[in-house]
């Protein structure tokens, strides 16, 4: 990897999400901060420190909008890498940049775009029963089992392996259909509940009250104000926990590692992989 500060990964992450909120203001799109990056903008005021990426989420009709938007209308230097697709077979969508490189270790060899990015993630709405929602999430993991093993995943879990191998094989694109509008099943309905069920997330950390979410809370993130869920608090509590505001053990943070093999701020990803061995 070329050597590149954590702070110059950041400074870049900010020149996207800053184009994503203009143009997510500009199209009437509502989002928030979510998982780490919430948690950072409360905890640190911006990044958690040696955090590399930024994830924001929307409920599924802004979401829904804004790939519809996005596809036709992003400025020449983005890239809507859109969820469900060959190139990207994961259920979430990446904004891009071109004229970079962030290449990671389980998509080094893929043949898709591999500029910086923020992920775009989706809540799907749910119900207040524990056990329709945990067919969601349950559904949601047999998908990604799926996912993960088409982009390439490296594990050393054993039992990770042979699920990725199981799912692949015996989940056809029709029975990923049928999972995939089960899980969404609730979306046109009102519903008090919504999850985030295609995350690393476990059960009891991927569901909440849906206003939790609310009016956009607009808060300081490094030299921008970004938005959180009104009740970013209680959202906080549910994902990590009441010392959320407390730093982490060594333990905990090794959980959460950088996401970039490759980096070059300047370069294209393409003239990157052309002019270099990977």
């Amino acid at each position: 990897m070329i050597k590149v500060e954590i702070k110059d990964i950041q400074n870049k992450l900010l020149e996207i999400i800053e184009y994503f909120d203009a143009f997510c203001k500009e199209n009437s799109i509502t989002y928030y901060l979510m998982g780490g990056t919430a948690l950072g903008a409360i905890r640190h005021k911006g990044f958690i420190p040696w955090d590399d990426d930024l994830d924001v989420f929307m409920t599924f009709d802004n979401y829904q909008k804004f790939l519809l938007v996005a596809k036709n209308n992003l400025n020449a230097d983005y890239y809507l890498q859109e969820e469900n697709t060959k190139e990207w077979p994961m259920f979430f969508s990446k904004l891009r940049l071109n004229g970079t490189t962030f290449i990671e270790e389980d998509t080094k060899y893929r043949d898709m775009h591999q500029g910086f990015y923020i992920d775009i993630m989706c809540l799907n709405k749910t119900s207040k029963n524990l056990f329709l929602r945990k067919l969601q999430f349950l559904a949601a993991r047999i998908i990604t089992a799926k996912t993960v093993s088409k982009k390439g995943y490296i594990t050393d879990n054993k039992i990770k392996k042979i699920g990725m191998k199981f799912f692949s094989v015996i989940i056809t694109s029709r029975i990923e259909k049928k999972l995939t509008s089960y899980i969404r099943r609730f979306n046109e309905k009102k519903m008090d509940y919504v999850g985030h069920f295609f995350g690393r997330a476990k059960f009891p950390n991927t569901s909440f009250p849906i206003h939790y979410l609310g009016k956009p809370k607009n808060v300081k993130f490094e030299t921008l104000v970004l938005p959180v869920p009104e009740k970013v608090e209680k959202y906080l509590i549910l994902r990590y926990g009441e010392k959320f505001m407390e730093m982490p053990d060594e333990k905990t943070k090794s959980l959460y590692p950088q996401h970039a093999a490759i980096v070059d701020l300047n370069v294209d990803y393409k003239d990157f992989i052309k002019n270099n061995k990977i």
